[in-house]
């Protein structure tokens, strides 16, 4: 039994600790002020009765949690639903930070002491702003009754004051030493309960604030600023594990020093390689256990060091030398490994130099701190845990998405890094449409977006990987799965060989079936265009006939190398073509058919529209214009410009870039492509940091492509 409990009576004591049960039962904040104050002000007979709260770590002003005032009917905070209308009183002077003794309630949070005025019109350096207070609700402010609320690791949590105790007939009289017994007691209760829900509360916000964070780059500094704040910290590092099969290390990555003013996150950047790693292991293979950070690391354990230069325990000549180069001085050091939920290490945090909160001066990490930064860091490894997984599931995304592309390529070595250079010009169109400020100047993409319209672009002929090689390899119109221009190319050495009639009558010379090889050669290979007069020809050629070995006589060529022969455009025909395009609806139902998150979803629509045109002329579901989104229509016009300027095409030269947009322009006129987004693709110069990185130099013939806008 304590002592105040030794002066209070057994009723009174039984009162308190059924009110001690009830506090820590309760788990809400505002249930819990609400109880505390209630119970203080019912033992006390007190008329009114405010209850503040503020940081242990950094108290700087104290809050309103509730007021409660019975002669005013004031009920503010609490579980009351009404909006405390009070504000905030400051610990400090916000012109000279000296303390602010101007309150009762801030000059107990100061001295930690309980305060007891009979009557505050008496004490010079308090009526004040109690006099304003009265004024404005016409009350009359007496006797007052404050206490400071400490909790077990000596920390302010905030202040209960007590104001006008009442007799049995309702007059103000001062608070006796009963009251400050009973308040003392209560206070002791309510600390400690207070102090655990607003912990837990804090952890809890703490934890769903780190989960909002999209990325381990912005989480890190996060974490490392909340364990600053927690521990007042001058500075910190958190390093993060790789764990390489045979040199598992800590790389530094994030790291920020108030007094020497440096703040570098170094996750994934050129700067983070100038930091050496800690092995994990030395030379013996042995663990590590010299460096604090790699001792934390292979033992799972916290190291709380009051001095780095007195330890004997652990080598500091990386800090010495640190400090001796800075004039910084490290002293106290608290490093803690980060755990995931299989309790491997994924990093380690590491905090250094704690302030004492008044004087600043360089003081030990507090025990009481230890299980505060312990939670701290289990909260901040679930995230950064969370943001680990995503990243490596995106990882193996990505690759996968990259290696279906690679397959596909590697189909045809004439159509070899399509699927790699679509993607870029995608993000080259995008970029310049995030930039415009005219027609595009409201759109924009976020980091899920751009990595949504990657995806799309990498997968946009994914369902190439269902075309028969036969048509999809096809280089020429002939080939099969051998160019068949070689079998027609061998007649004609035939017909070199002796008297040969044409049509039985005509003999050709050795300069007439050179001249036809060449023109069979030609137009075996496609083009842009073949010429009606082209198409003629090679069917009158086809009437030419040679002998085999038995005199038999046979055209030069067969049907089906005429129809292949006479393709006006390319080396497919009207069937081949078909099934070729029907790649577009594979690619559609194999997208459809994955388990996109949501922001994926749109990854179908954007890699399905490529073939589709602004008329409603394309395929596979002839969507026009407006039924097709701004991605969907940039993808068209990546796709085109890529198959048009590709150095890798056997069936043409490389394209200049002064025919490709020539062609583009037609493609606008007959509406097949947005005029808005070729419009941007030459203004803007996609065209030409596509060449600077792609293009052969004398493909790149043009200098400003203004000619091509209208």
């Amino acid at each position: 039994m304590s002592e105040t409990e030794q002066l209070l009576d057994p009723t009174t004591n039984r009162a308190l600790m059924d009110i001690a049960h009830e506090l820590f039962a309760e788990r809400d904040v505002s249930a819990l002020c609400e109880k505390v104050l209630t119970r203080a002000q019912q033992l006390t007979h007190a008329d009114g009765g405010t209850l503040y709260i503020t940081n242990p770590i950094r108290p700087k002003a104290l809050e309103f949690a509730i007021v409660n005032n019975t002669s005013l009917n004031i009920y503010q905070g609490g579980v009351s639903g009404n909006r405390v209308q009070f504000t905030p009183l400051p610990l400090y002077d916000s012109f000279n930070c000296e303390p602010n003794m101007a309150t009762v309630a801030t000059r107990a949070a100061h001295t930690r002491e309980l305060i007891n005025i009979s009557d505050v019109y008496d004490d010079e350096d308090q009526h004040k702003g109690t006099t304003q207070i009265d004024e404005q609700s016409k009350y009359h402010t007496e006797s007052v009754l404050a206490l400071p609320l400490i909790n077990q690791a000596s920390q302010l949590v905030g202040v209960l004051q007590l104001i006008n105790a009442q007799d049995t007939e309702g007059k103000v009289i001062p608070f006796d030493q009963k009251s400050e017994l009973i308040l003392q007691e209560l206070g002791r209760f309510a600390a400690v309960a207070l102090d655990q829900q607003l912990q837990i509360n804090s952890q809890r916000e703490l934890l769903a604030e780190l989960s909002s964070f999209s990325s381990p780059h912005t989480l890190l500094p996060k974490i490392l600023k909340e364990a600053q704040s927690l521990t007042m910290a001058d500075a910190g590092t958190i390093y993060l594990m790789e764990d390489e099969e045979t040199e598992p290390k800590l790389r530094f990555s994030v790291i920020h020093n108030k007094t020497l003013k440096i703040n570098k996150n170094l996750l994934g950047s050129d700067e983070q390689s100038n930091f050496n790693a800690i092995l994990l292991k030395n030379e013996q293979g042995e663990d590590n256990l010299l460096n604090v950070a790699s001792y934390c690391a292979n033992t799972k354990q916290m190291v709380n060091i009051e001095d780095a230069y007195e330890s004997t325990e652990f080598c500091f000549d990386g800090t010495k030398a640190f400090d001796e180069s800075t004039g910084y001085r490290s002293q106290s050091f608290l490093t803690l490994p980060l755990l995931n939920h299989n309790n491997d290490v994924i990093g380690v945090l590491q905090l250094i130099n704690a302030k004492h909160p008044k004087t600043k001066e360089t003081i030990p990490f507090s025990k009481h701190i230890e299980p505060l930064i312990k939670g701290l860091s289990t909260y901040a490894a679930i995230a950064l845990n969370n943001q680990i997984l995503l990243q490596d599931h995106k990882n193996l995304l990505d690759a996968f998405i990259k290696c279906i592309a690679q397959a596909i390529d590697a189909k045809s070595p004439h159509t070899s890094a399509h699927c790699q250079r679509v993607p870029l010009l995608m993000e080259l169109i995008a970029q310049a449409a995030c930039e415009d400020d005219a027609v595009f100047r409201d759109f924009n993409l976020n980091e899920d977006e751009w990595y949504e319209l990657r995806v799309s672009a990498w997968m946009h002929d994914c369902g190439k990987l269902a075309t028969p090689d036969t048509v999809l390899e096809k280089s020429t119109k002939l080939h099969t799965m051998q160019d068949g221009i070689d079998l027609v190319l061998a007649r004609l050495g035939t017909l070199d060989k002796g008297p040969t009639l044409t049509n039985g009558q005509t003999t050709l010379s050795h300069e007439e079936i050179k001249e036809i090889a060449e023109f069979l050669t030609s137009a075996n290979k496609g083009g842009e265009f073949m010429k009606e007069a082209d198409q003629d020809r090679v069917k009158e050629l086809a009437n030419i006939q040679w002998y085999d070995l038995d005199g038999t006589p046979h055209p030069l060529l067969s049907d089906f190398e005429v129809m292949n022969l006479c393709i006006p455009k390319g080396t497919l025909s009207v069937d081949e073509r078909k099934i070729i395009n029907n790649h577009m609806q594979v690619t559609i139902d194999m997208l459809e058919s994955l388990p996109f998150p949501k922001k994926l979803r749109r990854v179908p629509e954007f890699a399905g529209g490529h073939h589709e045109k602004m008329d409603g002329s394309g395929f596979p579901k002839g969507l026009t214009r407006e039924q097709m989104s701004l991605p969907a229509r940039m993808m068209a016009i990546a796709d085109i410009f890529e198959a048009l300027t590709a150095r890798d095409r056997p069936y043409k030269p490389p394209m200049p870039i002064s025919q490709a947009l020539r062609i583009l322009r037609n493609m606008k006129d007959s509406n097949h492509i947005d005029p808005d987004l070729f419009e941007l693709f030459v203004r803007s110069k996609v065209w030409e940091k596509y060449a600077d990185m792609v293009l052969l130099p004398e493909q790149k013939d043009i200098e400003s492509g203004q000619e091509y806008l209208n």
